[in-house]
C-alpha cells in the first residue's frame, strides 16, 4: 500500500496526487511572480521536507518566487528576510510521511467542525485581525493556536490517553472524500480527543499573512 504525502494538513494518498496539485498550484504564476499568502503557507509547509530545510531557509523566508530554469520549466527561489535568495526543488521534498505526521493530522481532522464553528462564529461577529487589523474573511483567516500548540496538546492527550502515536488505529477516507486525512478508528477515543481539545485548547481567528510571520 503506497504511503500518504502530508504537505500541511493536506494528505494526499500518493506522489502523483500530491505533484499534481503542486504544479496546479506554481501553473498560474509566470516568471518573476510572487506567491499569494495561501500558497507561500503550503510551499513552507512542504518545503520543511526537504533534508536541507535549515541551510535553504537560512535566516527566514520573506517571500517565495516563481522563475524559469535553464529548460524554461517553472521553478520556485527562497527570497529571505536578509536580502539573499536560493532555488530550491519541490520534488526534492515530496516524500511519504511519518507515522506520526499522518497521525497527527487525522486528530486535526477529528476536530475540524469544532474548529470550523469557532471560524464562523468569529466571522459572523464582523471581526478584525489581531495582528495586522485587517477585517477578516473566510479566505483570509486562519484559526491559529494560542497559548498551546496543537502538538503539545495532541502530546499531553495521548499521555493521559496512555497511548502513542504508533498505537493509533486508523481509517484511510473515501476516494470520493474530499477531505484526505486518515480517520481515528475507535469513536470513545475521538469522543475523548474533542473533549479534551474543547477544554484546552486557546483558538484565535487571525489574518493568513499574521499566521505566516508567527510561524516564521
Amino acid at each position: 500500500m503506497a504511503k500518504p504525502i502530508v504537505i500541511g494538513d493536506i494528505q494526499f494518498r500518493t506522489k502523483t496526487a500530491a505533484k499534481d496539485e503542486i504544479r496546479r498550484r506554481i501553473g498560474q504564476y509566470e516568471a518573476g511572480d510572487i506567491l499569494s499568502v495561501a500558497d507561500q503557507v503550503f510551499f513552507e509547509e512542504l518545503f520543511k521536507l526537504h533534508d536541507e530545510y535549515a541551510e535553504k531557509v537560512g535566516a527566514g523566508i520573506k517571500h517565495i518566487q516563481v522563475e524559469r530554469d535553464f529548460h524554461r520549466n517553472r521553478c520556485l527561489y527562497i527570497h529571505r528576510t536578509d536580502g539573499t535568495e536560493i532555488d530550491i526543488s519541490w520534488v526534492h521534498c515530496v516524500q511519504p510521511a511519518s507515522t506520526k505526521t499522518v497521525v497527527s493530522i487525522a486528530f486535526r481532522r477529528a476536530v475540524k467542525e469544532r474548529v470550523m464553528a469557532f471560524k464562523s462564529n468569529q466571522l459572523s461577529e464582523g471581526c478584525h485581525c489581531p495582528v495586522l487589523n485587517i477585517p477578516l474573511d473566510y479566505e483570509n483567516s486562519h484559526v491559529a493556536y494560542t497559548e498551546y500548540s496543537f502538538e503539545s496538546l495532541l502530546d499531553d492527550f495521548l499521555n493521559q490517553a496512555d497511548a502513542t502515536f504508533e498505537s493509533i488505529e486508523l481509517i484511510n477516507p473515501n476516494p470520493d472524500d474530499s477531505d484526505q486525512r486518515a480517520i481515528l478508528k475507535n469513536p470513545d477515543l475521538k469522543a475523548q480527543w474533542d473533549r479534551f481539545h474543547e477544554s484546552n485548547a486557546r483558538l484565535a481567528l487571525m489574518s493568513a499573512e499574521a499566521n505566516l510571520r508567527r510561524q516564521g
